[in-house]
């Protein structure tokens, strides 16, 4: 069994490496890589434990796939242990992750920026985690992963982090304001800089101040050489052509490694103590010297190419790099080795200076050999070569230029730099040379010499070597050295060049000499020939000797530049050895000589020969100065000392500052014991004047630091302090005594005293320093009894100062020099003066400045004495402070140019102007300060140091400051800041020193500033000014005075706001409450309000890191703002009424904010606001008045909280405030509360009820106002229209109104949009009463009056309406406007215009094509819709001409969730209870109400009447066909029932909406005989309505009453009536139904009614049918006479109202000439089954095709007038045969003996909808048939015709008509493809059998000509829906004329058979044709390509 353990508290907790996922396996965790796992137990290979995201899953997982982590416990969560960064790495990660979702998700154009940084940062992350890099490295790569951070939120809009110069981030909490603000400025400026492109970042980089370095790494040579070298790397001024530097030495062997094993590996320099002006040199070069170190010739037999690596040594090479130089330095005298010249290298390194950053990787030095010439003249013709890259040999060297002193940059650069670098200084000083840093280097250049030949008959090889030799001629040891890297030498000696008697060396070395052996050595040069002979030169001794002595008789050093040497010849065999010095009486230099020859034994001058030298010294103890040297010996030469001291000023300032604490030393010795102070003290202290002035010039400032340590530590003249008081006082008496003026009063130029004044108070600080230091050395030693005397001597030295300030000379420049100077003084002061007198006495120096004098030096000197340690005092700062803070005061309120907003608009705008004629932008501009801004700016700075020192915790005791600050500055800050514009940058300043005292101010402060203030009245304009300033800060219309990413500055803004809002309650309560102070009280409230709810505190808002940084550094202040909101309304007790209801808004805003709390605070105060309004007075405005004595006088309402509530819940909750939870918390908190109340109870139940109805309202339409459903929008709009309207709120009423209004027509609703407007116009009045704020309309601004506004609106409303075609209801506006400008105004003019417009619509009703409308059942089914759609029926009103099929997919398309149902049967709870959508829609009819009725029995025109049956409508219709009798027959009608259901809607269609929502609803059946009624009743209007549409207007196609009178008297299918009679016209029927017999006779009336019609309709057709359809005409009368004589014979003979004379129709009055046959009456689905009403159709569904109209088959007969077709006698035999059998073969027309064109129109044809019903009075639809067709044929695979309307089809010409009616006739059917539409249909009468037409997929045509199409009436709308079209065309039945195809033009036709088949109904416009014998369909034929008339 397995032992489970607990883990080792080190190994709970890890992270997941890997995968694990094995679910299916018991107790497995599933892990993915990165989750964190606690682990409870373990065993050998498992652990046991739970996710950290996942507490209560707990599992095993195996060991192998976790990383143990070390950790730590945050709030009980366990978290990886990492650093800071890392941390905030991780974070940041996470949350710029979730944005990159959505950044990609929108193709955003920063998303591959942001994951391109992302990138970068987890890559740092990684390096930060590691811990392998070093700690420099570190600390780069922390500093770039927080500018990646900080650049990236920025581009992301988040808040921006502050950090300090670490990069950690700052802890705010501990930071005060004014230093907040700064860091954001800084991490502004940070950013920015960041973001600049990479090239412009690559400015030259700011070198440090002092010190500069380079780090030189030799990593290979590559060259042709065989022997070892020195390689001598130096730096080199191009310009002078001078080393820089010291030489740096790297000893190669000829195996290509260092000979020195010190150096192997290891062969880095750091070339040191470079100054600015050395890197700013145009070019510096690095400079390689390689010398050769062997035999005199170079050996030549192995000329392989070497590669110089660094390679590890092997046994044989370490044998040949053995060193050819000793260990000491010096030359092995047993080998034959000489120095000689080999090559140089060099490289300009001016651009790596500049731009380090741009050095990458390995330089490559050109190296070439020195072949003849000396290694000066190569080096120069190698700068001069053009040519360098063709160089072959190369050196590999790496450059890096670092800042700094040696031991910073060991601190910053430990793996560059190690403690074996050799350093090489520079061969002078350094910028800085500190007291420790002793120096005495003397560089010795060996330059040239020159050589005679002697007994040699060829040049010498002249070899020099150089020692150090004492007094005695004897060698000094290792004081030589030949470079950094190479140990110290004895001697040096220089490169051999072969035959050459001027030898030029230019060899530099070093000699370091100690100071003490200094003045007794001097230099010895020995000349020697080296022979190229080993042997020879092995017996060669030195031919020549030279020496110069170091120091010179004067006591001065060797000076500096070329010195010539005398070159003595040595007789080795007289020189005297033994006397090694002998030589030092000769003289040394050519000059010395002044041409004499001196020689001694063994030694003769060598007249021609001479050595050059050149001496560069660099000492801090050794001076070559005469005049300096004097001044430092002086006690030796006290008879020069007056000329000494003059001579001091003429000494050059290098020597001055080398030489600066012996100078001091010497003066202030010459000071104290001179022995004539009357003449020598003033000189003395000028000498120390000019001393000073020397260090503090701009060159030689940075020796201010050897100054300083002089004085702290070198100084030592204890008597000094006394002397100097005194020649201070003298020279400022002087000074200040008056002036000497001429004779004509004009000053002579300035004195002498005035200008030594000027000197000694602009040095004055170190004079002080001198003085102070001498006392305290004076008191040390002889103790510090004399304190007061000394205390009063400088009290009066101090007293001089303020009289030099008072004195009325002109003594600017000195007393400007002391105001620079005396906060240093009072610091040093502060060592040896009471504090306290010393700050009185500055105050009184700063006091007795006139006003406007030397301000800038007094803001100046206020601000270092901010910063001085006598600031820190408690006690010095309340002397201090209040002056300063009044001078700052002063200096803000004086006034200056630029001072006020405009002047400083002006100037902005002269900026902008000149931005934009110069095309920069304006920040780029370089602008002038103004004094205005120049002195804020002052004043800001001071302010800023001042807050900053008193939010220290280590000066002391602070509150006395803060209260001086508050009471002299905190105003003036505030008046400063708000006269300055907000675009002004200083004004973010100035409010953070705002905050920043008032972060400092607590309770007693504002006690102190209350009782501070004069009066009442200035504490209420504080208060005020105060609060206005607070609600500016946080208002979001105002521009931001910190930018909104400044998350932690405006979350200590707001934290200092609210702690002040707390303090400033306890002042407004105690000082304005009695007496009461309205203003106060009212502001109070606004700003606090106003404070809560601005967005950077709604924390809801921000994302989870964001809200828990808020949380952790300033908490959720809301609760506490609104807990001093709450209590300050609760103390208000009887002066409440007067804040209702201004207070209701803001109030009501700050209760919406998303926290519970909060909210539970703030509801309860609207009930106090109910009752306060509520017992509130009605005889006194804004008062209980004496309401308590008299309840009468209650006001006993509170409508204006009501009121006001309402409309402030609209305008927040539209604006996005408050939620459903905050509406249950609200009617919750105020139930509870109305009920507990026995007045309100009743009035404040309904009251809060009533809110919530509207909140619900109102919170739908913010969450539907967005959605793209235009339905939803509109039913929320009406939704609160309804509302405003239930609780009277005509303000919000009309609101609602036009925002309705212009959703209507954003869509083209006119006709809604009409409606919409009229409700507006009910409110108002036709009367001149003044217009109220409640009833006036945005669009008609300018009207006044209601009149005005009605007419106008009534006049916009006629528009829409006409717009709309609703003409019928524009004419009922026109004549209520015209009652008004006929009766009551009298405007006859207006009159006459209206009533022209009124004849236009009027003309418009029947001239104008129009759509009749159509209406859609939609029932929303499921808890899926939103709650006002949720199981609710609605009928839509369709767009024009739109399809059911159309309508459903504009509603799914709305809905894309949604399901649409199959059925028309009402759904269960399955459905309506589920969370799913669905859908159920079916078309309606419409049922018109008894205004219809006015038209029965009229002749009227039927566009007159349609208008009235499709609008103005509530109630519509559908039924469903059912067949009682299951075992019934298919065809058999008395079985067919319908289930008709009644629809109520709420409003009447159309109204201001296109659908309302159904009301009632109520089934009923209709039974099989009252179905055939309506059929019949509907069939004979038909037949009435046609006649009377044909005579009147001649130009109607005859083909519709064709087809009707076809489908009555001879029907195919459906058999007519007749199948009515045999159903019910029997005596069967009526025994079994004698409740019917109404019915029957009913039935029976109308057969025999219908036969007046049809002759009336057949006279007609008789009329104008063409010769063409003679032949039809014939059948069709041949039938209707055996009809007539079967109906008159069984039913009597009826008559007509219409009658038939002389060619016309009798009627009562004109009807309209527009046809009616394809008004939507006379549509029936095809599975009524006979029915007017249709069910659920099947059409819907893609799988069944659509078919075609009868109307559109019959459509194809033409009938011209024209006789154009013969007659046989057959046609007319037999045709009264009606047998079945016959009836199928009776004409059958060969279709090469007759065809019938198609007909001069197109007619249109709909897919069959879904539901489809007919009105009842219209569902007699005529049963037609054709030859040889069938109506709803049987077979499976009708074809579908698809003839539609073709849109903006132009009329055509009467030209055009004449063409072609000239044109022959033709029989084709041309293919309609206008525009997406479908074909039209041909039907051809054939011999033997017919052959259907009619259908699209017909592929071919039989036809010889191609028809031209009819034309079409113009559209008022390009739409391709035409669903609902009224078919009024304009035909001409002259159109085509038909030409037999025969040869003889005689069409022939045989018997034929007309029978009906079937007996059922289909929809008017769908119809199936389908051939008995199956036969395939023929396509109609192309269209003519050459074709004119197809468009």
């Amino acid at each position: 069994m397995t032992a489970w353990s607990d883990c080792n508290t080190k190994q709970v907790f890890g992270i997941a490496k890997c995968n694990f996922d094995q679910d299916i396996k018991p107790h497995r965790l599933s892990l993915d890589v990165g989750d964190s796992v606690v682990i409870l137990k373990e065993t050998t290979h498992w652990y046991y434990g739970y996710k950290q995201r996942y507490k209560d899953q707990r599992g095993i997982f195996p060991k192998s796939y976790i990383h143990l982590c070390d950790y730590t416990i945050v709030n009980g969560e366990y978290c990886m242990q990492r650093t800071d960064i890392v941390e905030e790495i991780t974070k940041v990660l996470l949350e710029w992750g979730s944005i990159l979702k959505q950044y990609f998700l929108v193709n955003h154009p920063d998303f591959h920026t942001i994951r391109s940084k992302m990138n970068d940062l987890n890559n740092n992350r990684a390096l930060l985690i590691s811990g392998n890099l070093p700690v420099d490295e570190m600390r780069k790569v922390k500093l770039l992963a927080t500018s990646q951070i900080d650049t990236g939120n920025s581009l992301l809009g988040l808040d921006m982090v502050v950090r300090d110069e670490s990069g950690d981030i700052l802890d705010t909490t501990k930071t005060c304001t004014t230093e907040l603000y700064e860091h954001h400025l800084n991490a502004v400026n940070r950013i920015i800089k960041a973001n600049r492109p990479q090239s412009n970042q690559r400015t030259s980089r700011p070198l440090n101040k002092y010190s500069h370095n380079i780090l030189l790494h030799v990593n290979a040579f590559v060259c042709k050489f065989q022997e070892d070298s020195d390689l001598l790397f130096t730096l080199f001024d191009g310009e002078s052509h001078k080393p820089i530097s010291e030489n740096y030495v790297v000893k190669w062997s000829r195996t290509g490694i260092a000979r020195d094993i010190d150096q192997f590996d290891n062969n880095r320099v750091l070339f040191t103590d470079l100054s600015k002006n050395d890197l700013s040199i145009s070019k510096i070069y690095l400079v390689c010297y390689a010398i050769r170190v062997g035999g005199m010739e170079m050996k030549e037999n192995d000329s392989k190419r070497v590669s110089i690596t660094n390679t590890m040594l092997t046994a044989a090479s370490k044998k040949n790099s053995q060193l050819s130089i000793s260990s000491n330095g010096s030359f092995n005298n047993t080998e034959y080795i000489m120095r000689r010249p080999f090559g140089v290298a060099c490289k300009e390194i001016t651009p790596i200076i500049n731009k380090p950053e741009d050095s990458k990787g390995n330089l490559d030095l050109p190296f070439i050999m020195c072949e003849k010439d000396n290694l000066d003249a190569t080096l120069r013709k190698l700068i001069a070569n053009k040519d360098i890259g063709k160089i072959d040999s190369k050196m590999a060297v790496t450059v890096e230029v670092l800042q700094g002193d040696i031991k910073q940059i060991k601190e910053d650069f430990p793996r560059l730099v190690h403690t074996n670098v050799p350093l090489a200084r520079k061969m002078g000083f350094p910028e800085v040379i500190l007291p420790g840093d002793v120096r005495n280097d003397l560089y010795l250049t060996l330059c040239s010499g020159e050589f005679a030949r002697i007994a040699k008959t060829s040049e010498k090889n002249v070899e020099v070597t150089v020692c150090v030799c004492n007094e005695l001629g004897q060698l000094v040891p290792g004081v030589m050295s030949i470079g950094a890297g190479h140990p110290p030498i004895d001697e040096y000696k220089s490169v051999v060049y072969y035959h050459d008697d001027k030898p030029k060396w230019q060899e530099t070395f070093k000699i370091h000499v100690p100071i003490d052996e200094f003045k007794q050595c001097h230099l010895k040069f020995t000349f020697k020939h080296r022979s190229s002979n080993e042997q020879k030169d092995k017996s060669e001794k030195p031919f020549g000797l030279s020496y110069v002595k170091l120091m010179q008789d004067n006591g001065t050093t060797i000076t500096q530049g070329l010195h010539n040497l005398a070159v003595y010849k040595i007789d080795h065999k007289k020189f005297d050895k033994t006397n090694a010095n002998s030589y030092m009486e000769l003289p040394a230099t050519i000059i010395e000589l002044q041409g004499t020859k001196p020689s001694i034994t063994g030694l003769n001058l060598l007249p021609k020969d001479q050595c050059t030298i050149c001496v560069n010294l660099c000492s801090t103890k050794l001076t070559q100065s005469v005049s300096l040297l004097g001044l430092l010996n002086w006690s030796a030469h006290k008879d020069t000392l007056e000329e000494s001291l003059n001579a001091l000023s003429n000494v050059p300032g290098e020597e001055v500052v080398k030489f600066l604490q012996d100078i001091l030393d010497a003066l202030f010795n010459i000071l104290v014991d001179n022995d004539n102070p009357q003449k020598y003290d003033q000189l003395v202290f000028m000498s120390i004047i000019h001393l000073i002035e020397t260090v503090s010039d701009l060159k030689y400032q940075h020796f201010l630091t050897v100054l300083d340590v002089y004085i702290n530590q070198s100084f030592s003249a204890t008597l000094a302090y006394g002397k100097l008081i005194d020649v201070l006082q003298k020279n400022i008496k002087e000074a200040i005594e008056p002036k000497e003026k001429s004779v004509d009063g004009v000053e002579i130029d300035e004195r002498i005293e005035v200008k030594r004044l000027y000197k000694t108070t602009r040095y004055l600080h170190y004079v002080m320093k001198f003085v102070i230091r001498s006392r305290i050395l004076f008191a040390a030693i002889n103790g510090n009894s004399d304190c007061d005397d000394f205390a009063n001597k400088l009290h009066e030295l101090l007293e001089m100062f303020i009289k030099m300030i008072a004195c009325p000379t002109d003594l600017l420049k000195s007393e400007g020099a002391l105001l620079k100077n005396l906060h240093i003084i009072a610091t040093d002061l502060m060592q040896v003066f009471d504090s306290v007198r010393l700050s009185i006495v500055i105050v009184n120096i700063l006091k007795q400045f006139p006003p406007r004098r030397l301000t800038q030096s007094k803001m100046g000197c206020i601000k270092d004495f901010v910063d001085s340690k006598l600031f820190h005092l408690p006690e010095c700062r309340a002397i201090l402070l209040p002056v300063f803070c009044n001078h700052i005061k002063d200096r803000l309120e004086s006034k200056e140019e630029g001072d006020t907003k405009s002047d400083i608009w002006q100037q902005e705008k002269n900026l902008s102007k000149a931005a934009k004629v110069l095309g920069q932008l304006k920040s780029q501009l370089h602008t002038r300060e103004t004094t205005a801004k120049q002195k804020v700016i002052e004043c800001i700075n001071i302010m800023n140091n001042i807050l900053k020192l008193l939010y220290r915790t280590d000066i002391g005791y602070t509150h006395n400051d803060v209260r001086d600050m508050m009471l002299i500055l905190l105003r003036t800050v505030i008046k400063t800041s708000h006269a300055l514009d907000r675009e002004n940058q200083l004004v973010g300043n100035l409010v953070a020193i705002m905050l920043g005292i008032l972060q400092r101010m607590d309770a007693a402060h504002y006690e102190i500033f209350v009782k501070h203030l004069n009066n009442r009245f200035e504490l209420q304009d504080f208060i005020i000014e105060i609060l206005l300033v607070f609600e500016e800060l946080v208002s979001p219309h105002q521009k931001p005075v910190f930018p909104r990413d400044w998350m932690d500055m405006i979350m200590h803004q707001n934290t200092v706001i609210l702690g002040s809002l707390q303090h400033l309650t306890i002042v407004i309560i105690d000082h304005f409450f009695d007496p009461f102070e309205k203003q106060v009280w009212s502001n109070f409230f606004q700003c606090s309000i106003a404070f809560l709810i601005q967005s950077p505190l709604q924390l809801n808002d921000f994302n989870d890191n964001k809200r828990q940084v808020i949380f952790a550094r300033y908490r959720d202040i809301r609760k506490d703002t609104a807990h001093e909101i709450r209590k300050m309304w609760f103390q208000l007790g009887e002066h409440k009424p007067k804040f209702v209801p201004q207070l209701v808004e803001p109030i009501l805003e700050m209760s919406m904010i998303p926290e519970v709390e909060l909210r539970k605070a703030t509801i309860p105060i609207f009930f106090d606001m109910m009752q306060c309004e509520y017992y509130s007075s009605k005889l006194v405005h804004d008062s209980y008045g004496d309401t308590k004595r008299n309840n009468a006088h209650y006001k006993a309402n509170f409508n204006e909280f009501e009121t006001e509530m309402i409309e402030k819940l609209d305008i927040l909750i539209g604006a996005g405030k408050g939620d459903a939870q905050y509406k249950e918390l609200f009617a919750k908190i105020l139930l509870e509360k109305c009920q507990a109340h026995n007045i309100l109870n009743i009035e404040g139940t309904k009251f809060v009820n009533m809110v919530s109805k509207l909140m619900d309202r109102l919170l739908e339409y913010r969450w539907i106002i967005q959605d793209e459903s235009k339905e939803n929008r509109m039913a929320c709009t009406f939704s609160l229209l309804q509302f405003y309207s239930e609780v009277n709120r005509k303000e919000m009423y009309i609101r609602y109104v036009y925002k309705l209004c212009d959703l209507h027509m954003e869509f083209d609703n006119y006709t809604e949009a009409a409606f919409t407007l009229k409700l507006h116009t009910e409110l108002l009045l036709w009367d001149d009463t003044e217009l109220s704020p409640l009833l006036r309309s945005h669009r008609h601004i300018t009207c006044r009056t209601h009149r005005e506004l009605k007419e106008a609106l009534y006049y916009e409303i006629i528009d829409y309406f006409d717009k709309g075609k609703m003409w019928e209801c524009a004419i009922d506006m026109c004549k209520v406007l015209s009652q008004q400008y006929e009766n009551e105004i009298y405007d006859y003019l207006k009159l006459s215009e209206l009533l022209k417009k009124m004849a236009q619509f009027f003309e418009k009703i029947l001239k104008e094509l129009r759509h009749t409308s159509e209406y859609f059942r939609v029932c929303f089914y499921g808890l899926g819709f939103p709650r006002f759609l949720q199981n609710k029926a609605y009928i839509y009103r369709g767009k024009e001409y739109e399809r059911l099929s159309d309508f459903c997919t504009r509603i799914l398309v709305q809905h894309p969730q949604a399901e649409l149902m199959q059925t028309l049967e009402a759904p269960g709870e399955d459905i309506t209870q589920t969370e799913g959508q669905f859908i159920q829609i079916n078309k309606v009819e419409p049922i018109t109400d008894e205004v219809f009725a006015k038209f029965n029995d009229k002749i009227i025109s039927n566009e007159i009447v349609k208008y009235f049956a499709s609008n103005n409508v509530q109630k519509f219709k559908f039924s469903r066909p059912y067949r009682e009798s299951t075992g019934a027959e298919a065809d058999d009608v008395r079985s067919l029932w319908l289930e008709r259901t009644v629809l109520t809607t709420r409003f009447s269609l159309p109204g201001i909406l296109r659908w309302f929502p159904v009301i009632d609803t109520r089934k009923f059946k209709i039974s099989p005989i009252e179905l055939a009624v309506e059929t019949m009743k509907s069939t004979n209007k038909d037949i009435r309505d046609l006649i009377i549409a044909h005579k009147n207007d001649e130009n109607i196609p005859i083909n519709p009453l064709s087809m009707k009178i076809n489908g009555i008297v001879d029907p195919a299918v459906m058999g007519g009536f007749s199948k009515y009679e045999d159903a019910f016209l029997t005596p069967d029927y009526l025994e079994e139904h004698p409740d019917h017999n109404d019915l029957v006779e009913e039935l029976k009336e109308l057969i025999a009614s219908q036969i007046p019609l049809l002759e009336i309709a057949i006279a007609l057709h008789k009329q104008k049918a063409p010769e063409s359809l003679k032949l039809f005409h014939e059948r069709l009368e041949t039938c209707f006479g055996d009809m007539q004589a079967n109906v008159e014979s069984k039913y009597g003979k009826k008559t007509c109202d219409l009658k038939l004379e002389r060619d016309s129709v009798i009627m009562r009055r004109n009807a309209s000439f527009l046809p009616t046959m394809f008004d939507g009456n006379n549509r029936l689905s095809e599975t009524s089954m006979g029915s007017s009403d249709s069910g659920l159709s099947k059409s819907t569904f893609s799988t069944r095709p659509q078919t075609s109209s009868i109307k559109s088959t019959f459509a194809s007969f033409n009938f011209n007038p024209r006789p154009s077709l013969g007659h046989s006698p057959s046609t007319k035999s037999k045709t009264k045969d009606k047998t079945p059998a016959k009836r199928r073969s009776i004409k059958k027309l060969d279709r090469e003996t007759l065809s019938l064109p198609v007909a001069n129109s197109q007619w249109y044809t709909t897919p069959l909808t879904t539901i489809t019903s007919t009105p009842e009075r219209e569902s007699n639809t005529s049963i037609t048939s054709a030859s040889n067709t069938s109506l709803c044929s049987k077979t499976s695979d009708p074809r579908v015709l698809t003839e539609e309307l073709t849109s903006k089809r132009p009329l055509r010409s009467e030209k055009e008509k004449e063409r072609r009616l000239s044109r022959p006739a033709s029989i084709a059917t041309p293919t309609a493809s206008m525009k997406g539409f479908s074909t039209h249909e041909t039907l051809s009468y054939s011999g033997a059998e017919s052959s259907n037409r009619n259908s699209v997929d017909t592929t071919d045509s039989t036809s010889e000509e191609d028809l031209i199409p009819p034309p079409l009436p113009a559209k008022t709308r390009d739409s391709t829906d035409f669903t609902s079209l009224n078919y009024s065309i304009d035909w001409n039945p002259n159109t085509f004329s038909i030409n037999s195809l025969s040869p003889m033009g005689i069409i022939t036709t045989t018997k034929t058979s007309i029978i009906n088949t079937s007996y059922e109904y289909v929809e008017a416009k769908n119809f199936v044709i389908t051939d008995d014998k199956k036969r395939p369909p023929t396509p109609p034929p192309k269209p003519s390509r050459n074709s004119k008339h197809i468009p």
